[in-house]
């Protein structure tokens, strides 16, 4: 009878033990992981991101190809300097648009983290690739891209500054200026001759 006693007091006392732990790592920082890079992958919005800049890029190498050809056959080193010129700015816009896309994508990456965080009461949310170990009911990648794909990115460039439409009147103008300067002697003046006829 007392070793049944002794007994459930033991189990008592265990079970408390354990209920004191379980308070304790529940008091503990709350840590979830996310794969960042299976995020921009496969979220709507990456996909997206990724079709923009394919479509940025074949439009790119259509006008690189058809400054080349015009190069080839005309084999003047001005149309090889033209090519090289050519070749910069679209590497330059490459670059520019990339970066567009990327800083896009973390800001709605950033946006749904946030709001995951705040939803599921949680302390931090570590990138995958950078913690040593854990559990798969720590990985929330899944829910993160679900969150992406409900985010609305637009990537046609409005950041981008279109070409102002002054630029074009203006060239003509200035076009047409430099063709007034070239004009022969006489040819230009014909308003003397009109006074001389008013006399």
């Amino acid at each position: 009878m007392k070793k049944m006693a002794l007994f459930g007091i033991l189990s008592l006392a265990l079970v408390m033990g354990l209920g004191g732990c379980n308070k304790t790592e529940q008091a503990g920082p709350r840590v979830a992981v996310v794969d960042a890079g299976k995020v921009f992958q496969e979220s709507a919005p990456g996909k997206a991101g990724v079709a923009y800049l394919e479509k940025i890029s074949m439009s790119a190498q259509e006008e690189f190809k058809a400054i080349q050809t015009e190069a080839e056959k005309d084999n003047s080193q001005e149309s090889m300097m033209k090519m090289q010129r050519v070749l910069g700015d679209i590497q330059q816009r490459m670059n520019s648009e990339q970066q567009l896309v990327i800083g896009k994508l973390n800001e709605a990456f950033r946006k749904v983290l946030d709001a995951y965080l705040a939803e599921r009461k949680l302390d931090v949310i570590l990138p995958s690739d950078q913690v040593m170990s854990f559990g798969p009911s720590a990985d929330v990648t899944n829910d993160i891209i679900a969150a992406m794909n409900k985010e609305t990115v637009v990537y046609e460039s409005e950041d981008v500054v279109p070409a102002a439409p002054e630029a074009v009147p203006a060239a003509e103008e200035a076009a047409a200026k430099q063709d007034e300067a070239a004009q022969p002697a006489s040819e230009a003046p014909a308003a003397p001759a009109a006074e001389e006829k008013k006399e």
